[in-house]
């Protein structure tokens, strides 16, 4: 299975070293050198380069070129983990598995940014990391993976994130076999 990865943030970094790790076949990477909104910012360039893994750094994921680029790959999948833009109807159908993306939240709830901030805001005694299959919404897509998480009194958003990296590497090593092999489910958001 081809995997092309696209990504710009810390939690972008360890989820392509796990897949490295993992000796999957990443086939790409598209990144960020620099982003102004993003205070976890991670160009993964130079995990891709260690790698021997092909690079683009794009500002548009929707472009003509970074299309093309991504086309040239000929992803069978594409796992889009921390990426703060929507993607588009072009790029969402061109891998045959389709794109992938992450949300640190119980979805359908807590959609939208800043999710683990907002499940400390307002006070919930856990979250999740889901990984679902992107559609033209914002993380609305049907569900692939779901691991709850319980909120501990002490955790802050630092911490929480942590937590949530460490449950979600666990849940890539998951289903990345089931991908590979065709015997994962999609379950739709409710």
């Amino acid at each position: 299975m081809r995997i092309l990865f696209v990504g710009a943030v810390a939690f972008s970094a360890r989820a392509l070293q796990e897949l490295i790790a993992m000796q999957v076949d990443v086939v790409g990477v598209c990144t960020l050198a620099h982003s102004p909104f993003n205070a976890d910012h991670v160009d993964l360039t130079p995990i891709a380069v260690q790698a021997g893994i092909p690079v683009r750094d794009t500002s548009d994921i929707n472009s003509l070129e970074a299309l093309n680029w991504i086309q040239d790959r000929k992803p069978d999948v594409i796992f889009c983990f921390g990426w703060s833009r929507l993607i588009r109807k072009p790029l969402l159908t061109l891998p045959r598995l389709g794109v992938i993306g992450f949300h640190p939240a119980a979805l359908p709830a807590n959609r939208g940014r800043h999710p683990l901030i907002w499940s400390l805001v307002l006070g919930l005694p856990e979250t999740a990391s889901t990984f679902f299959f992107m559609d033209e919404g914002a993380d609305s897509g049907d569900i692939l993976s779901q691991a709850s998480l319980r909120i501990a009194p002490t955790d802050d958003a630092g911490t929480l994130y942590e937590h949530v990296t460490e449950l979600a590497m666990g849940q890539i090593r998951d289903f990345v076999p089931r991908l590979v092999d065709g015997s994962f489910q999609r379950l739709q958001q409710d």
